[in-house]
């Protein structure tokens, strides 16, 4: 799924549990942070990190790369 850094978290939200069809209760989300380490992604902050932790990723490319895993 493409996403712009832009992306508001709820929109965020909304696009990943109709593309699971479930709902907010029902799965739990992760990303890899810039330490390597699996981060909980539930609220803006966190979806904040993972945004720079891609932008970090791309190295100045304009593409990055956000890996999410959904429970």
């Amino acid at each position: 799924m493409a996403l712009t850094p832009d992306m508001p978290y709820e929109e965020f939200l909304d696009r990943v549990h109709s593309k699971f069809n479930k709902t907010i209760g029902e799965m739990s989300m992760k990303f890899i942070d810039e330490d390597g380490m699996k981060v909980s992604l539930r609220d803006d902050s966190d979806y904040d990190l993972a945004i720079e932790t891609a932008r970090d990723s791309a190295k100045g490319k304009p593409d990055g790369k956000l890996v999410v895993w959904v429970e």
